[in-house]
């Protein structure tokens, strides 16, 4: 028998499934055929069953999936008390349809149908312009007609304050080089195209002078400053310019979110934080009202994919400055992860593999290796999702809603640490990593730092976690990281939030002299700040921080310290003489940061009579509440927390919600006093800070 009868025999033999009797059997064999369908997979009813109970658990899936992100933490824990509990999911998906709006999918328009699909959506005014109204208020329901300024025609100028072309395009090369890849407010290529363009979408006057105030700071040229014998006036030109755009139209739109944002930076760059947060908080107020925060998926129809896309990067952007602000300022953020439903920006791989390379008044600076990819768009989704931890770790702080214990700060930890092993590759730190990557390091290590903090005179219970070895650790690896990111690139031109690093890191090392790793780190951030303060004043107050804390705790700096921050003429700062100029970046001081925890104090000299602590050698005092175990680096203000009672003051026992002198309570939440063998604090490598923090 041929192959080709077998493959015909074969066929014959098989069933068709046909109903009601297989015709095979009834034309081939002449006999009723019987079978379940639903035993046979193979058949179409079957597969087609499947199918649809496969659609059912998806639907039922999407449902519990949305109702999680829309709810609160407390419902999302009930949530998964019924799926942990085997409830089946059908029924869970049933009782959550009860409580979403669901859109009418019968076709029938009714005024109640046309209602619910209308509250909460987005509305679009006749000028394109996207807000958000929430389901309590009816004013989504019509278009308010209002219309933003007509569009500017390509032959108008962007800013009044200069002419000179060139100088402007100088001065947002300095900006894309140093600030933009870190602090990613906007779409860098839609604003350069719309700019060139003369087109107003995703630019505007607003923006431009806000942007170029900024970038002022990262220029010697006398142009950049309002005064040009006066470096102090750097930018003040385009800054006023921009204040008065923003005066003349206060319309909403995504350009003045992110003017606002730049305007904030600014000037908490020039020392003003409370006019800095001024501007932030209408950043957010104002992205509030176009819901950035929130998805827009089944509107997405109605907003194109492009002004999708940068509604995510201006928010995420946005977020991020906001929880930078809480952090730096120590104040509650004005925007709760918990409020958001937006995913996070894509990668962009076109724009993330485009080279960055060091740029300064004197062009490109040669530095071999420096030349590396963007990465703007990967680096933007790591610090977002970074900012979601520090946002609920300020929240913890200053609006504390439960029990504070040791167990939720090791959970905060986890989280930290999860973030961090799991960053992507591209991100790790090497030896030509880009400045933004190092200060990424370096601001990952600070707010950990500022997590363990409050918490330096105490050991956590059923744990080897020390908050005052975490503490030290994370303030050695940034020194480390501001000694490399200074030798390369120097730092005339860096990011702002690198003095606030060095502010924190720097009260660390502080507390650890006369350790000789710590004077190290602490002669280099004092030159850091030094430095830094030709574009950064806040970085001048920060150095005045860090001395006034070494006379209010009487503590002697020893002699490279001290020649750091005092022989160095303000008037001179190093970071004048530009690295290309020099002839060489490794004119630079690195950081010489010592793991070893080594016992070789500084000079006797230096310090030997100028701690307080030679005369408080006796046994340890006992503290006189729970709230003297927890330290703040500043007797007049208060630690992290929330009172309970609202008489009572902020201090970390209304956190805990302990009773004065009730220890046991302290125990039970996980928390012990170190263990002293003197009035100083901590281990022997660091066994010298000052007994003030004992006294009641």
């Amino acid at each position: 028998m041929s192959e080709a009868q077998i493959q015909g025999a074969l066929q014959l033999c098989m069933c068709d499934g046909g109903m009601p009797n297989c015709s095979t059997c009834t034309a081939v064999y002449q006999t009723p055929c019987f079978y379940d369908v639903d035993s046979d997979h193979r058949r179409k009813a079957a597969l087609k069953r499947d199918i649809e109970t496969l659609k059912g658990q998806n639907d039922a899936l999407g449902i519990i999936v949305a109702s999680i992100r829309s709810s609160t933490d407390a419902e999302v824990a009930e949530i998964v008390q019924q799926i942990r509990a085997d409830e089946d999911l059908d029924n869970i998906a049933e009782s959550l349809k009860k409580n979403v709006m669901l859109h009418d999918r019968s076709g029938a328009k009714s005024a109640e149908g046309e209602l619910s699909n209308l509250l909460g959506r987005p509305s679009i005014d006749a000028s394109g312009v996207v807000k958000h109204y929430g389901h309590t208020s009816s004013l989504s329901l019509v278009c308010d007609g209002e219309r933003s300024p007509m569009h500017l025609q390509t032959s108008e100028a962007w800013t009044k304050v200069t002419r000179d072309a060139a100088f402007v395009e100088h001065l947002l090369s300095l900006y894309f080089c140093w600030a933009h890849p870190y602090y990613v407010l906007f779409s860098k290529e839609l604003f350069l195209d719309d700019m060139a363009k003369g087109q107003s979408k995703y630019c505007s006057p607003l923006m431009v002078n806000a942007l170029l105030a900024f970038a002022c700071a990262y220029s010697d040229r006398p142009e950049a400053r309002e005064n040009q014998s006066d470096p102090r006036t750097a930018g003040d030109h385009f800054f006023a310019e921009a204040k008065r755009l923003l005066y003349d139209n206060e319309s909403s739109n995504l350009t003045t979110v992110q003017a606002l944002a730049l305007m904030g930076l600014r000037e908490a760059s020039c020392s003003r934080d409370s006019s800095g947060f001024q501007y932030a908080g209408r950043c957010i107020r104002m992205l509030i009202e176009l819901g950035l925060h929130l998805s827009f998926a089944p509107a997405s129809d109605k907003i194109s994919p492009t002004e999708l896309e940068v509604r995510r990067i201006t928010f995420w952007g946005c977020f991020i400055n906001d929880t930078t602000w809480s952090i730096c300022i120590g104040r509650i953020a004005q925007l709760p992860r918990t409020a958001i439903s937006l995913d996070l920006p894509n990668v962009m791989e076109q724009h993330d593999q485009k080279p960055w390379r060091p740029y300064t008044d004197y062009g490109v600076m040669n530095i071999p290796g420096a030349e590396q990819p963007t990465l703007a768009t990967i680096l933007m989704r790591a610090m977002s999702s970074l900012s979601e931890i520090v946002n609920d770790t300020v929240f913890m702080f200053y609006a504390p809603r439960e029990r504070f214990t040791s167990k939720k700060l090791l959970d905060f930890y986890a989280r930290y640490t999860r973030w961090f092993n799991n960053l992507p590759n591209k991100l790790g730190l090497r030896d030509d990593s880009t400045p933004h990557i190092l200060l990424l390091h370096a601001y990952y290590h600070t707010v950990v730092l500022h997590l363990f903090r409050p918490f330096l005179k105490v050991d956590l219970k059923n744990s080897q976690v020390s908050p005052r070895d975490i503490c030290t650790s994370c303030a050695r690896k940034a020194a480390s990281l501001f000694g490399t990111y200074r030798q390369i690139f120097g730092l005339r031109r860096v990011p702002l939030i690198a003095t606030h690093i060095l502010l924190s890191t720097s009260i660390i090392h502080l507390l650890n002299l006369p350790n000789a790793s710590s004077a190290r780190d602490l002669a280099l951030s004092i030159t850091c700040l030094r430095e830094i303060s030709a574009n950064h004043a806040f970085a001048n107050r920060s150095l005045d921080i860090v001395m006034a804390l070494s006379q209010q705790w009487n503590i002697h700096l020893p002699s490279e310290v001290a020649q750091m921050a005092y022989d160095l003429p303000p008037e001179v700062p190093m970071s004048l003489l530009d690295p290309q100029r020099c002839g060489s970046a490794t004119t630079y001081l690195s950081s010489v940061s010592d793991h070893s925890q080594q016992q070789d104090h500084i000079h006797t000299r230096d310090v030997a009579n100028g701690f307080p602590f030679s005369a408080v050698i006796n046994s340890p005092r006992p503290f006189a509440t729970p709230a003297d175990m927890f330290w703040s680096p500043f007797t007049d203000h208060s630690v992290p927390l929330q009172a309970h009672q609202q008489n009572d003051p902020m201090d970390i026992s209304a956190m805990l919600d302990v009773p004065n002198n009730d220890f046991d309570q302290l125990s039970r939440d996980g928390f012990r006093v170190a263990q002293f063998e003197d009035p100083f604090l901590g281990p022997p490598a660091y066994n010298h800070i000052n007994d003030h923090w004992t006294q009641a």
